[in-house]
């Protein structure tokens, strides 16, 4: 069982670092997006898990972990779109303050 344990954490090990070190802007011309990096480094964890519990016949535990993370990322996806909507409507009130300053002095200095 030890055996198994290590093996998993091994494999598990070896593609975080492979995912961490691909060459992915090279790949698609660009930074990956923060979400699908995290996607990739649950995947590179839960996959090997859930083979290894797969093996033990601990079907409850692979549906809980699953579960979970299922949830779990769906929660943090939503938080991070709410973020960038929050973020994208502070910038877009901060414009239009500054663009009615701009009209402002501007009509002031045209008197």
């Amino acid at each position: 069982m030890l055996g198994q344990i290590l093996l998993t954490t091994l494999i598990s090990s070896l593609l975080l670092v492979v995912e961490h070190y691909w060459p992915w802007k090279a790949i698609i011309k660009k930074p990956i997006d923060k979400i699908f990096a995290y996607i990739l480094g649950v995947l590179a964890i839960h996959i090997p898990l859930t083979w290894l519990l797969l093996i033990w016949g601990f079907f409850p535990a692979v549906y809980a972990l699953w579960s979970i993370t299922v949830v779990g990322g769906a929660v943090v996806a939503g938080i991070n779109l709410l973020d960038n909507h929050l973020e994208t409507r502070s910038r877009m009130e901060i414009s239009e303050r500054e663009a009615e300053l701009r009209r402002r002095n501007d009509g002031a200095t045209n008197r």
